[in-house]
């Protein structure tokens, strides 16, 4: 699973070598799975221990060992008698700017039998890349997401057992470097052999591994069908001693997985997980031995049956909603913002004084039109600079106008790049302890240039803001025949609905 928080991958990777977690255990209650629930339990076990040991060294993108994982998933869909996806070959390979290495995903399709439906298509999908090693130390990965790998292998099994009941056709893919951005996925949505009007929904597993430790599966999405709930939640369908949790719409804006490039593209999408926070994953205790091996094998069979259901029903629909962090390049976008900086006096001979402190809030709105868009605000500021007669403090209404350089949706984050001017009435203002005057000495209006980037984790905007006054603070020029204009530097921060 892709993580945006580095600092807190990093502390724990720091807490697990100081504490020697490598040898960590865990203990897990034994369920009663029955012969065939056994078999797939032991199929888990083992796709686990061999995609996650030491031999393939962390499966990082691009590596040899991510080719000895593409190599080892390709057998067993061959093995199971998974058909290639692309005719001959199962593999998508694709390349990354600046980059020598290869990638590739591997993609399978079970056909569906209805003939009103068969040419319709659910995604089920998990990556297979890991992080490989950190500081010579490797990780191997068994969570993250050898767990989501060993179900997918496991479920295209299942699924082509029971491939006769099947309406709609399957694709199974298990996606490469969605580590470093979700570029798998990406690629795949960018090329995907068929029409995307008929990916009818994208079922995306990963992180499965920690069932007990959770106490549930979670299907995050199902705000995105219309009937998501009713079927995920079936009884019929829930095995014996899973418990199954719904939640509409993913909404943490720090993580984001293979369900991302469909979800931007208005497909449904199915996020299954058992959790984050008690899974070491992302650091070298994320080992084989300590996964929930029943656990993972309840949440395939419910997966199995979640999948038969979804492919048979002809009332299917799509809600038309999608989670907050999944909007992107809306036509029309709100939010407020808070913005804390400094600001200094720029003499126009002779230098700068020292920066204070400033600090503002107010309105954002901004309408696009594909990768350009036009930015008004509209802000209260309180602007403070040092000066030798005394401290400046005016309090202003600001009004910028921009114009914004987004980059293209196929990219995981949004970073937007804007340029241009403001507007700002001072309406009160002192100097040390005086009321400024703004008849004599200081002008109310100020006129300059403003620009900036920001970057979105939705819902939230974080980015930096320079304004340049090229309109003078002061009536007359200081006896240097220097005027003074207004330097300020922003942190903003945005929240956007």
């Amino acid at each position: 699973m892709k993580t945006k928080s580095i600092f807190l991958t990093m502390a724990l990777v720091t807490t697990c070598l100081l504490s020697g977690c490598s040898g960590l255990t865990r203990s897990v209650i034994e369920t009663d799975l029955g012969d065939s629930g056994n078999l797939a339990k032991s199929r888990l076990k083992q796709h686990v221990y061999t995609l996650a040991s030491d031999e393939f060294h962390g499966r990082a993108a691009g590596s040899e060992y991510a080719q000895m994982a593409a190599d080892y998933i390709v057998n067993q869909f061959t093995e199971i008698g998974i058909k290639p996806y692309f005719g001959d070959t199962y593999l998508q390979p694709f390349n990354m700017p600046l980059s020598r290495k290869n990638y590739q995903n591997i993609v399978g399709i079970i056909r569906g039998n209805d003939p009103d439906l068969k040419d319709e298509y659910i995604v089920v999908g998990a990556h297979y890349d890991a992080i490989g090693s950190l500081f010579g130390i490797i990780n191997n990965g068994a969570d993250d997401n050898a767990s989501g790998t060993a179900a997918l292998i496991e479920l295209a099994q299942e699924l082509k057992r029971n491939e006769s009941e099947l309406g709609r056709s399957v694709i199974l893919i298990a996606f490469d470097h969605e580590e470093a951005g979700i570029h798998g996925s990406t690629h795949f949505i960018f090329d995907p052999q068929a029409p995307l009007e008929n990916i009818k929904l994208m079922i995306g597993i990963d992180m499965i591994g920690y069932y007990q430790a959770y106490g549930a599966v979670k299907y995050f999405g199902t705000g995105t069908i219309q009937k998501g709930n009713e079927i995920i939640l079936n009884p019929e369908i829930i095995p014996e001693g899973l418990n199954v949790s719904v939640k509409e719409f993913e909404s943490h804006p720090l993580s984001g997985t293979d369900t991302w490039p469909f979800a931007l593209r208005k497909i449904p999408t199915l996020f299954v997980q058992t959790g984050t926070i008690k899974s070491p994953y992302h650091t070298p205790s994320d080992e084989a031995h300590l996964l929930d091996y029943d656990g993972m094998t309840l949440i395939t069979t419910h997966l199995k049956d979640v999948v038969l259901a979804f492919s048979r029903d002809s009332d299917y629909e799509a809600s038309g909603k999608i989670a907050q962090k999944h909007r992107i390049r809306e036509r029309m976008r709100y939010g407020v913002s808070a913005n804390l900086g400094h600001t200094y006096h720029d003499y126009t001979v002779g230098g700068r004084e020292d920066a204070a402190f400033s600090f503002g809030a107010g309105l954002m709105s901004q309408i696009n039109f594909g990768v350009f868009g036009i930015r008004p605000e509209i802000y209260y500021d309180r602007i403070q600079a040092y000066n030798p007669s005394g401290t400046t403090i005016t309090n202003n209404i600001t009004v910028p106008l921009t114009l914004i350089l987004q980059t293209p949706v196929k990219f995981f984050n949004e970073i937007d790049l804007f340029a241009g001017g403001y507007y700002s009435y001072r309406f009160d203002g002192k100097q040390g302890n005086q009321a400024i005057d703004f008849e004599k000495t200081f002008t109310r209006h100020e006129g300059g240039i403003t620009f900036g980037w920001d970057c979105y984790l939705k819902p939230f905007k974080f980015g930096n803001t320079w304004r340049i006054a090229l309109t003078d603070f002061t009536r007359f020029a200081n006896a240097d025949n220097a005027h003074i204009r207004n330097i300020t530097i922003y942190a903003t921060i945005t929240y956007t609905f």
